[in-house]
């Protein structure tokens, strides 16, 4: 019989980073004592854009607890993710359910060049990165200070910012 999940809330005290540099889980203080949260990408893309460090966040989520032989003789106890969750405890859906569908929305901060120096995507305010490969630069015709809603599939920079490599910018189909 599968773990039934739990309603926790606690105090985010650490990001836990992959070997390859992605947000794997999270460390919590609830009630005095610390437990970790384990994420997948897409929940690690958006933990790292609501905390980080030096920001002692309060979270509200539910996570199933595993009582698996391989962390029984962890420094605490292990959870897995499963979603945020409201004041009674009710999952929120996030907006980034769907990773491959994903709307970022924010003002052009500066442009970004592929390696050989074609413009290929932007960099909103937030840090938040908009792939679009130079034939899409072409097609959305983006400049600094554009207001921009693109719609992509999500994943996470090292800087633990969102990179978003765009199918359709401003209602723009890229191809």
């Amino acid at each position: 019989m599968a773990n039934p999940s739990e309603f926790i809330t606690g105090t985010c005290l650490q990001l836990l980073f992959s070997p390859k540099g992605g947000i794997e889980g999270v460390l919590l203080k609830v009630k005095g004592a610390v437990l970790q949260v384990r994420l997948n990408p897409e929940a690690g893309a958006l933990f790292a854009r609501v905390t980080g460090p030096g920001k002692r966040l309060r979270l509200r989520l539910r996570a199933v607890p595993d009582h698996s032989p391989k962390t029984a003789d962890g420094a605490h106890p292990v959870y897995q993710f499963e979603s945020l969750a409201d004041a009674n405890g009710q999952a929120i859906e996030s907006a980034d359910t769907d990773p491959a569908n994903t709307t970022i929305k924010g003002v052009v901060a500066a442009l970004h060049f592929a390696r050989h120096g074609q413009p290929n995507g932007v960099v909103l305010e937030t840090g938040e990165f908009i792939h679009m490969r130079p034939h899409g630069m072409a097609l959305a015709g983006l400049g600094v200070g554009a207001r921009v809603s693109a719609v992509g599939a999500v994943r996470m920079t090292v800087l633990g910012t969102r990179m978003l490599e765009a199918h359709q910018v401003n209602r723009i189909d890229l191809g």
